[in-house]
């Protein structure tokens, strides 16, 4: 048996030097990538079945074939990937693309399973060419694909990276001590934490001079209100705790009205029989303004009053003003409850209460489905946030805002805009009057 090596710079030019000097009938041995670069093909020339000392043993399958040439040509395999493999670990990404890419013109004729054996010769004639031409294609298709997923990465991150550099540098640098100082401002108006972070979550803040005013008409955008005309006459219940200005707002109301159309269509109605001489108020009013007043008591029922004077065009009804821990509350609400689908239900809600109170009266008021509320002494009142918070956390809808003792004047349907202006002028006032106080000037 002869031996011979070959050298060559690929694959392909060794396989032909071996074709050439040997002849189709020589077995490949072995072949390995010398550290030059080269291919280095070790070829025998009348092989007997037996190996070199020097060469790395092969399995030879002996059941497959009597003749230990066949057996030895049907189980050659490939050992020289994972040198090249641990030389490429080292290497960057984009190193071991390109180094992959030019040892797949080096790798062996053909890459099958382990099972699937390496032949030099098939029926005599040499494959050789046309095994590395499809193993070649196939590697190269890989790598396409591989640079392809690449190159769609780079494009994104460079999107990226070009998004964040067309932004204007108000906004990288701007941005979150914007958020902070109008956070602040509304703190100071007393708007609560919760409609403050709704405000902000519904609007991009671009570190601006009319951040402030955008944020302003936002607010006003959620506040609800009702101004239709219709919506201020028919059968009207004032509702609320003692001391809110329910008797006081009816007064004003009935006021405008008598002055706009007569007196010939309004009368006021009472239902607080629970403290002594509760109704001589309203029975002033009436007195001055020329109109009916009726006292519901034990003896009389609601219904039936509201169904006496259906025709008038406006029937206020003013009730007992009651702590929301009274006992006697139930009974009240229950008779409202009762009362004819038309009445509307408005609640008078204080401005100079705490937020937790103005939402623990709204909670127990909200029994008899409450139609909106009466915002009152907004002329008393250090802060409106605290008010406007929870109308815009309970989504009640402010009909009137009543802002002094004047009657008919101190009294108008509610606008959101202008509610939240004098918002902005009260919280301004007081800071004035605050600094005034602390550095006494």
């Amino acid at each position: 048996m002869q031996i011979r090596r070959f050298r060559a710079p690929d694959m392909r030019q060794a396989i032909r030097k071996v074709r050439d000097a040997v002849g189709p009938d020589a077995v490949i041995l072995s072949n390995q990538r010398l550290p030059s670069g080269e291919i280095e093909i070790v070829a025998a020339l009348d092989y007997d079945g037996s190996m070199p000392t020097n060469m790395a043993s092969i399995p030879v399958d002996h059941g497959a074939s009597n003749t230990p040439k066949a057996s030895y040509e049907n189980k050659v395999s490939i050992s020289n990937r994972a040198p090249v493999q641990e030389e490429q670990a080292s290497l960057t990404y984009k190193q071991r693309i390109e180094s992959a890419r030019q040892y797949s013109n080096v790798e062996p004729a053909v890459q099958q399973k382990e099972d699937a054996p390496f032949s030099a010769v098939d029926d005599g004639s040499p494959k050789i060419e046309e095994a590395l031409s499809v193993a070649n294609s196939a590697k190269d298709q890989k790598f396409k694909e591989m640079e392809k997923e690449l190159q769609e990465v780079k494009a994104f991150l460079q999107n990226q990276k070009n998004r964040q550099a067309a932004e204007p540098e108000t906004t990288q640098n701007q941005k979150i001590p914007a958020l902070v100082k109008v956070q602040e401002k509304l703190k100071g108006l007393g708007i609560s934490d919760q409609v403050s972070s709704r405000l902000l979550d519904d609007i991009d803040l671009l570190g601006r001079e009319d951040d402030w005013n955008r944020v302003l008409a936002h607010l006003a955008d959620h506040i609800p209100t009702r101004v239709k005309t219709s919506e201020l006459l028919g059968c009207i219940a004032f509702m609320g705790p003692t001391g809110v200005g329910k008797t006081t707002t009816i007064g004003k109301i009935a006021a405008q009205h008598v002055l706009k159309y007569g007196s010939d269509s309004v009368v006021l109605v009472t239902t607080d029989t629970y403290r002594i001489a509760a109704h001589e108020q309203l029975r002033t009013f009436g007195r001055i303004l020329g109109v009916p007043v009726v006292v519901v008591n034990e003896y009389s029922d609601l219904n039936d009053v509201l169904d006496k004077y259906a025709d008038y065009s406006l029937v206020l009804v003013d009730t007992a003003g009651m702590n929301p821990r009274d006992r006697n509350l139930e009974r009240q609400l229950l008779m409202i409850n009762r009362a004819r689908a038309n009445l509307k239900k408005l609640l008078v809600l204080p401005c100079t209460s705490q937020r937790q109170v103005l939402k623990t009266v709204v909670d127990v008021y909200s029994e008899v489905r409450l139609d909106g509320c009466v915002l009152s002494k907004l002329d008393e009142s250090a802060s409106l946030g605290e008010a406007i918070s929870v109308v815009v956390e309970e989504n009640l809808p402010v009909v009137y805002v009543a802002d002094g003792q004047r009657i008919p004047d101190d009294i108008q349907p509610a606008r959101s805009h202008n509610l939240v202006s004098r918002a902005v002028y009260v919280a301004e006032q007081y800071s004035h009057l605050y600094s005034s106080l602390k550095y006494g000037s």
